[in-house]
């Protein structure tokens, strides 16, 4: 697959205008590779994985986390200047989604959702709205086109019209309806942006949980999810858990928003003491760690690329990270405070 096709793949998920002003999501370093067979995934462009990725013999690393918020030169010897050597050497392409894959919350970012069913789920911090696209197609055989539309995820069909077919969906499911229409009896006949539906996008979820659930019990569905055995708690223990958001990072000054939106329990990570402070009485922010959430996540974007791409496609490749923090309890007097 060329690369230019690779990179329209990734941001038909993960969309660069949606991304934050002060973030670089997008192109890192720039390869030399035109074309792409094995796509490497990770969370964090460190030099383990840019290492045993490129051992592996990627030509195209997908991270989550920039290399650098600021740009800088290699003007000395460390992580940034050895992944700079390593990338360019054997000219391959490093791309961040970073914040552009973040706002796509009916995507990746939307696992734990999906994971425990949240219900009535909505943007937790807005950032701008998709309006979906109305195609209509000229075909010679409308029923054959309208089987092969109807088989694609998010796409909704008008009622049949004389040797037309009309499909809605979000701007970003674009390049697969053309695709799928692209046969000798069909042609696009129109492309029109609508009012409605449009979609939000933005900034972590909330959403209630099919079936209230005792707090300890809840703990138990994220212990069995999230790739991390403590969290950290600030706040008092609901006694059950009905309504849950969540922020995918460094997603803690969210919290008042989350519990303005009617959230027992508030998931994300990097908390600050003074965040910790402001939880309001009967609520509760869970500090799973900035690694946990997003770990997963993009584990399913990668997962959700092989499928897209399908066998045309590059070998997708999941690379596992490590999380930098781990629980750790003194033992002995000193633990006590008795020496």
């Amino acid at each position: 697959m060329r690369v230019t096709e690779l990179v329209a793949a990734i941001e038909e998920t993960a969309v660069p205008g949606r991304a934050a002003s002060w973030d670089r999501s997008g192109v890192q370093i720039a390869g030399t590779r035109e074309a792409c067979d094995k796509l490497a995934v990770a969370l964090d462009p460190t030099p383990a994985f840019v290492s045993e990725a490129l051992a592996w013999g990627a030509q195209f690393l997908l991270v989550h986390h920039p290399l650098t918020l600021s740009p800088r030169l290699p003007d000395r010897v460390d992580d940034h200047h050895r992944i700079l050597a390593m990338v360019l050497s054997r000219g391959a392409w490093l791309y961040a989604a970073h914040t552009s894959l973040d706002t796509a919350v009916g995507g990746p970012p939307a696992w734990l959702a999906e994971a425990l069913g949240l219900a009535e789920r909505r943007v937790l911090e807005p950032a701008g709205e998709e309006r979906h696209l109305a195609a209509r197609f000229a075909a010679a055989a409308p029923e054959t086109l309208r089987d092969a539309l109807a088989a694609l995820p998010g796409v909704t069909l008008a009622p049949p019209e004389s040797g037309l077919v009309e499909a809605v969906f979000a701007p970003r499911r674009k390049s697969r309806v053309l695709a799928a229409a692209a046969c000798p009896e069909a042609s696009l006949f129109s492309l029109t942006e609508l009012a409605a539906p449009a979609d939000a996008y933005g900034y972590g979820l909330v959403g209630r949980l099919p079936v209230p659930l005792p707090f300890g019990a809840f703990l138990g569905r994220l212990a069995a999810l999230l790739p991390r055995g403590f969290f950290t708690l600030a706040g008092e223990e609901p006694e059950t858990v009905s309504s849950l958001a969540y922020c995918p990072g460094s997603g803690a000054d969210m919290a008042g928003r989350a519990f303005a939106a009617g959230a027992d329990v508030f998931l994300t990570g990097d908390l600050k003491y003074h965040q910790a402070q402001a939880v309001p009485p009967g609520r509760c922010i869970l500090d799973v760690g900035h690694f946990s959430l997003e770990e997963v996540m993009m584990r399913r974007f990668a997962a959700s690329l092989a499928e897209s791409l399908g066998q045309d496609g590059p070998t997708v490749r999941f690379f596992p990270g490590n999380d930098p923090f781990s629980a750790y309890v003194p033992q002995g007097p000193a633990a006590r405070g008795t020496e």
